[in-house]
């Protein structure tokens, strides 16, 4: 589940596209637009992206 940092708000992870771009991964709240980012801890075993919130965002 991944909870928004401004709004708080909390969302299942197939209700939020997770995006990658320079800044790195991150996902847009569909509540308020804001950009939460996500951190990288390595590759399952289909080779996908780990990806879990950083608590000092």
């Amino acid at each position: 589940m991944w909870t928004c940092r401004n709004c708080n708000v909390s969302f299942d992870f197939g209700q939020v596209e997770q995006e990658l771009d320079e800044q790195g991964f991150f996902f847009l709240c569909p509540a308020c637009d804001y950009r939460n980012n996500l951190v990288d801890t390595g590759r399952d075993a289909t080779g996908r992206p780990k990806l879990v919130q950083s608590d000092d965002e």
